[in-house]
């Protein structure tokens, strides 16, 4: 079988060789571009019948190359699918689909999606290559109707009756065209009453000489239904029929909507997994940085500071590595939302070399800041997420420098659209990477080597991470490096300048100095034993009587017997959860006292699962002493 001729076109090269690794198969031949007109010129010359096209393109984009293949004869048939990282809303797909695509991708890009639709593509353009084939043969060759593999009949419109039909009708339905002549063709359809055919007899829509082309099921032998696509042409009071056997395309479309429900299923599966495993491990890992948060009230000598200190960056490590994992599956689900602010990046900068001087000493590295003075004092950009990606580039060179220097720089590269063009660089004088090696370091889980992973360890999430963040604020993360020469990892965002005071943060109390709430009484829901002391603890800090229950049924029990100022309620717990206990407390007693949820997830479902349950606020384990105080004070203040 000749192999099926499949286009490529994207802009970026990368890209290209992505798609290309994904789709790497003998019965597949692979055309590749970055220009738009050189892919005119492949179609042209070659027999193309899957196309891959990226929407956003330069010149000529995604939509405009759809409607000039669909423009010419030779090249409209070719299935176009377009690969985009654009918004999933319904008119981009209606104007794709318009311009005539059959399908869309979404970047970045599913391997496991990717391959199964390509493959349920190719099958269905060999399908469709086989029809136009044999439909050609029969315009041209009137002469082999006998021996067409498709059913070919006459049939009077109105009625139905059948004059003639070929012997190939009872290869496809079993019938032999004796038994059929003089019969209607109306009693061979499986569901008359929502026939196309039924309907364009009817309707007489044929009188107009077109050939009208539909697909209908039909009854064959013992009664089996088969798929057939007619072509019906109206000619001297007669209709003319050419039928022709699509089971297997309706298999290939079958197996395709099967694939699709597969990989929704394998979706829902991995969310479920992420839920129980952000449970499963911030539930201990809030307990862990809890203690160390209370031992750190204690009586230490200097050693047990170290070993505490040692604690405490351990877990703040082992957050890090969750919170990446779950970052990667929001963005990578199209749930990871950027919500830009007024930002200074002078504090952000300022900040991250404060907290990661402490590493630089240790390897007695020098850790610089430069900020170019023509930089704007503030900005409207995602703050948490810049700081997070520079965060992870400047721990990065730490991490491989071991001599010399690792440098944070912000430099203003001039203007577009109005808004600066402001280039973020963290230069390091470290081990570098070997060219071979720079194409693994962005991927998922990945290193430059298996040497560097079991040298300097780590879990490869950290540049994965960053250079998606940095593609959802409008960037591209590049890096330059040679083999022990130290690298640097760049990206220029356009960000607008705005006049705003910029709200300096807060600084840290330890929890036992925090303001009290004397008099106030709380009632604390939570199944886990140490979760549970931590609470005890930090409200007792704070003058708050308290009453421990371990499951939403006790909550409800104490709610309905005694008067509390608010409620800290786990969600996850036995018998009854959370939020069934809060939608009791709301629904069947009436009660509005405050409830705040305390929750071991930080998916966004579970957040809005609280909030609909009647809890007022959330708050994410593991979390600060300082957070939780603050929620306590705006609720209890909201009575």
């Amino acid at each position: 079988m000749e192999n099926t001729k499949i286009l490529l076109l994207d802009d970026r090269e990368e890209n290209l060789i992505s798609l290309r690794a994904i789709l790497n198969r003998d019965d597949i031949q692979i055309y590749a571009t970055t220009s738009a007109n050189d892919a005119l010129r492949i179609v042209w010359e070659n027999d193309i019948s899957v196309a891959l096209v990226d929407v956003q393109m330069p010149g000529m984009d995604g939509f405009e190359f759809a409607e000039t293949l669909a423009s010419n004869p030779k090249t409209k048939e070719i299935l176009i699918v377009f690969v985009t990282a654009i918004s999933k809303e319904t008119r981009y797909a209606v104007k794709g689909l318009k311009t005539g695509a059959i399908d869309y991708l979404y970047k970045p890009l599913d391997p496991y999606i990717t391959s199964a639709k390509v493959d349920a593509l190719v099958k269905l353009a060999r399908s469709q290559r086989e029809i136009r084939e044999k439909n050609r043969m029969l315009e041209n060759y009137a002469a082999i109707v006998t021996n067409s593999p498709d059913i070919i009949a006459t049939v009077v419109p109105e009625s139905g009756k059948i004059l003639s039909v070929n012997p190939s009708v009872e290869i496809v339905l079993g019938h032999t065209p004796e038994s059929l002549l003089n019969t209607s063709i109306i009693d061979l359809l499986v569901s008359p009453e929502g026939s196309p055919l039924q309907k364009i007899l009817i309707e007489r829509s044929y009188v107009s000489g077109e050939t009208i082309v539909l697909e209908d099921q039909f009854f064959g032998t013992f009664r089996q239904h088969v798929w057939l696509e007619l072509h019906l042409m109206y000619r001297n009071r007669v209709l003319f029929l050419n039928l022709h056997d699509i089971e297997k395309r309706k298999a290939h479309e079958r197996e395709l909507i099967k694939a699709q429900n597969q990989a929704e299923k394998a979706r829902r599966a991995k969310e479920s997994f992420l839920a129980n495993m952000s449970h499963e491990i911030r539930t201990p890992l809030n307990g862990i940085i809890g203690l160390g948060n209370l031992l750190e009230t204690t009586a230490l000598d200097e050693s047990q500071k170290g070993l505490l200190e040692m604690l405490l960056q351990s877990s703040s490590s082992l957050l890090n590595i969750l919170n990446d994992i779950l970052d990667i599956s929001k963005i990578d689900e199209g749930k990871f939302s950027i919500i830009p602010s007024a930002t200074d990046l002078r504090n952000i900068g300022k900040g991250i070399v404060d907290l990661m001087r402490f590493k630089a000493d240790e390897k007695d590295l020098k850790i610089n800041l430069t900020v170019d003075e023509s930089v704007p004092a503030c900005v409207m950009v995602d703050g948490m997420r810049l700081n997070q990606i520079l965060l992870n580039l400047v721990g990065n060179a730490l991490k491989f420098t071991t001599e010399g220097y690792v440098n944070l720089i912000i430099k203003n590269e001039g203007s577009k659209n109005g808004k600066y063009l402001l280039r973020f660089s963290v230069e390091d004088s470290g081990i570098g990477i070997s060219e071979a090696n720079v194409a693994n370091i962005f991927s998922e889980y990945g290193q430059a080597s298996d040497e560097i992973s079991h040298q300097y360890g780590g879990t490869g999430l950290g540049l994965t991470i960053s250079q998606k963040l940095v593609h959802l604020l409008g960037g591209e993360l590049k890096v330059q490096s040679k083999l022990g020469s130290g690298s640097q990892f760049f990206f220029t965002l356009e960000l607008e300048n705005v006049e705003e005071e910029i709200n300096k943060k807060s600084q840290y109390i330890p929890f036992h100095q925090l303001p009290p709430f004397p008099g106030k009484k709380i009632l604390i829901a939570e199944d886990n034993r140490i979760n549970g002391l931590l609470l005890e603890k930090y409200l007792a800090a704070w003058q708050i009587d308290t009453v421990l229950v371990l499951n939403g049924k006790e909550a409800i029990r104490e709610l309905q017997s005694t008067t509390y100022d608010m409620v800290v309620m786990d969600t996850r717990m036995p018998e009854m959860d959370g939020f069934q206990a809060a939608r009791y407390t709301r629904n069947e007693i009436g009660l509005d006292t405050p409830i705040l949820s305390l929750s071991a997830t930080i998916l966004p479902e579970e957040i809005e699962q609280a909030i609909l349950s009647g809890m007022n606020d959330t708050l994410s384990k593991p979390f600060e002493p300082m957070q939780l105080h603050e929620k306590i004070g705006i609720l209890m203040n909201k009575e």
